[in-house]
């Protein structure tokens, strides 16, 4: 359903009716927002990218051969970082599970240049593209239901947009999903931290 047709202006009003924004509770320009993980791009992109990574496993064992050329560096229980064979340990090290390292020289690629080609047939071949198809369509339905819609006020929405949210201490200030409060929140010794670290 398009956004501008009077269908959408109509679903949109009913469903924000008597609703405030749920993560500062202000009932003024609210707006519907639904979270990216739902979103029918973000399913493509996530079942897309798994595939993706599949298929370079897929291609490798299929029309690559490599050669595995020593380096001449190894590793111990006791030094876990890889050193020459010839370092001199100011301590005996632990000998048990000693790694060699080796690196990996491609000595043939029978599919050299068709990767892309190669990709699409596997993703037909596999099923793979009707399932993202299946699933982006599942995704539009759930949109268009608003199924898993939020309903947010134009400035917490264009937070979320920015992969920022209401800090839950204050409930005032802005911080990054990847942050528990905003810096203001933050106990004073996690102040101290931080500015150490900046200077």
């Amino acid at each position: 359903m398009k956004r501008n047709t009077k269908e959408w202006k109509e679903k949109r009003a009913e469903f924000l009716k008597g609703k405030t924004c749920a993560w500062c509770g202000s009932s003024g320009s609210l707006c519907i927002h639904i979270p990216r993980a739902f979103s029918p791009a973000q399913v493509s992109s996530e079942i897309y990218s798994a595939a993706y990574a599949r298929f370079r496993e897929v291609y490798r064992q299929k029309y690559q051969k490599f050669d595995c050329i020593p380096t001449g560096k190894h590793r111990h229980k006791s030094h876990p970082t890889w050193h020459k064979a010839s370092t001199v340990h100011k301590i005996e090290p632990d000998h048990t599970d000693l790694e060699e390292q080796f690196i990996e020289f491609l000595l043939e690629d029978s599919g050299e240049g068709n990767f892309k080609k190669l990709y699409h047939e596997w993703l037909e071949e596999t099923g793979i593209k009707a399932l993202i198809e299946e699933e982006v369509k599942k995704a539009e339905e759930e949109c268009e239901s608003l199924t898993n819609a939020v309903v947010l006020c134009k400035r917490c929405h264009f937070a979320s947009l920015r992969g920022m949210n209401l800090c839950p201490e204050c409930r005032n200030k802005y911080k990054s999903v990847n942050y528990e409060t905003c810096f203001e929140c933050l106990p004073e010794e996690k102040k101290a931290e931080f500015r150490a670290r900046q200077s």
